[in-house]
């Protein structure tokens, strides 16, 4: 499955299935690298692009991924939404130990969500941070459609710094370590957190072609 989204100039934004999932752990490894270290000629990506594989098929049943092409159709961007079922061992309890029905709420009442796997090729022509905005406004949708719901991610440290610049309310639930190349910071939001954002960039959602908002 592959829905059209979203039409820009320089690419376009779809919605995929699990048959695209080993070329998103493909590059989601190979772009964090390239941001964060530089030089990936002496890196040997199988491993950690297998992992990767391996875990998001594991979530598949209950994700959400949205992807971006240029004209050529080559990967520029991609991002992943998992209702959360609270029996599945997310990312944020494997790498830092966090329970977060401890830390935030363990009442039915609340929902919770994970988005990962957030990667903007380093060379895209389209702008970077437009791009950051509509893939987020994909991921973050069924959050904000819901009270009570809570969003969880690992961000590295400069795209933290770039959600609260952009009005996104997430707070830090514990210290951050080095994973995929970076300084990785477990972190969260609650849906009213996310709203501010979502309102306020609400038109990304539209295609410049188009004047049909994604549903």
């Amino acid at each position: 499955m592959k829905r059209l989204l979203i039409t820009n100039t320089n690419y376009n934004i779809f919605q995929v299935d699990r048959s695209y999932l080993y070329k998103i752990a493909d590059f989601i490894v190979r772009e964090n690298y390239k941001h964060h270290i530089g030089d990936t000629c002496l890196v040997n990506f199988e491993q950690e692009i297998q992992y990767i594989y391996e875990e998001e098929m594991r979530y598949v049943s209950s994700s959400y991924l949205f992807v971006a092409e240029d004209t050529q159709g080559d990967l520029i961007g991609c991002i992943r939404v998992m209702a959360w079922d609270r029996h599945s061992i997310l990312p944020i309890q494997k790498i830092f130990d966090i329970d977060p029905l401890k830390e935030l709420h363990n009442s039915n009442q609340f929902s919770f969500w994970h988005v990962g796997r957030f990667a903007v090729h380093s060379c895209c022509n389209a702008s970077s941070l437009i791009l950051f905005k509509q893939l987020m406004m994909l991921a973050i949708h069924p959050i904000v459609s819901h009270t009570n719901s809570y969003m969880l991610a690992e961000s590295d440290s400069k795209l933290l710094r770039i959600m609260r610049m952009l009005s996104i309310d997430v707070k830090t639930l514990g210290r951050g370590c080095v994973y995929l190349g970076s300084d990785t910071i477990p972190i969260y939001s609650s849906s009213e957190g996310l709203r501010t954002f979502y309102k306020k960039y609400e038109l990304l959602l539209i295609s410049e072609n188009s004047k049909q908002k994604v549903a």
